[in-house]
């Protein structure tokens, strides 16, 4: 049965120029970092930028969070230490204080069409809700996209980030720790996500996914934009049941 719904933020709920986003933010941090560092501005974007690289990567061993292998990276190949509170006061001051204020013409960030609706439509039904975004960020920078998606006020049970999280999209372990912390099975689990490949953990865990987006990947059990997903929410909960049941006798 059919117990949550998790939902991807970037291009799932949140519309955005999600490439522009990152590049403000690489070029701005590491700028403030470089600064408060005596640093040399180039050698630390070319660290920070290393150190999310860091954070994607699939074949990692460590089972550190991401927060501290992201600080480490950058105290490793750029020489300022984030662990300093001093200075991880000070991004996160820019995160929370600046960051939203750098939503321009090009980023571009707004509510995604029907995405709050399809928050609203999944609790009314009285299903749990979680935000499994890509956790290269840390909370104060999540919360600002949260901020420019009109979510801030749902009642996510868990949000992922840098600090909460030791692997990123689609690593199975990232997903497989959100549904320990949610106390939930992948079969009671529906992903709602816009990233053929980041929104299907892999390997395959069981977690059934509706896609965002035009062209429907294989394993996805519904595709349509999200401005459709209110409406179809009864259907997309038959077709979790169903799915759950053809793999069940498998």
């Amino acid at each position: 049965m059919l117990k949550a719904v998790a939902f991807d933020m970037d291009d799932t709920l949140l519309d955005i120029n999600l490439s522009a986003f990152v590049a403000v933010l690489a070029r701005e941090e590491s700028a403030l970092l470089a600064d408060i560092g005596r640093k040399n501005p180039l050698s630390m974007f070319a660290a920070y930028t290393a150190a999310i690289l860091d954070v994607n990567r699939a074949d990692r061993e460590n089972e550190c969070t991401n927060r501290e292998l992201f600080d480490d990276a950058i105290e490793r190949r750029g020489g300022v230490a984030l662990s300093d509170p001093v200075i991880a006061d000070a991004i996160a001051f820019f995160e929370r204080e600046v960051l939203p204020y750098r939503n321009d013409a090009i980023i571009n960030a707004h509510p995604m069409e029907g995405g709050r609706e399809a928050l609203e439509a999944v609790l009314d039904r009285g299903l749990r809700i979680a935000l499994l975004t890509n956790p290269c960020f840390g909370s104060a920078c999540i919360e600002c996209r949260m901020g420019w998606a009109d979510i801030l006020d749902m009642p996510f049970e868990l949000v992922t980030t840098l600090e909460n999280t030791r692997r990123a999209k689609p690593n199975a372990q990232y997903y497989q720790d959100a549904l320990d912390v949610l106390g939930l099975e992948p079969s009671e689990v529906l992903m709602v996500g816009n990233d053929p490949r980041r929104d299907f953990p892999d390997p395959d865990i069981g977690l059934k996914t509706a896609f965002v987006g035009r062209r429907a990947p294989m394993r996805s059990l519904w595709h349509g934009p999200m401005a459709d997903f209110a409406r179809s929410l009864d259907r997309i909960i038959d077709l979790h049941a169903e799915s759950v049941a053809q793999t069940s006798q498998k």
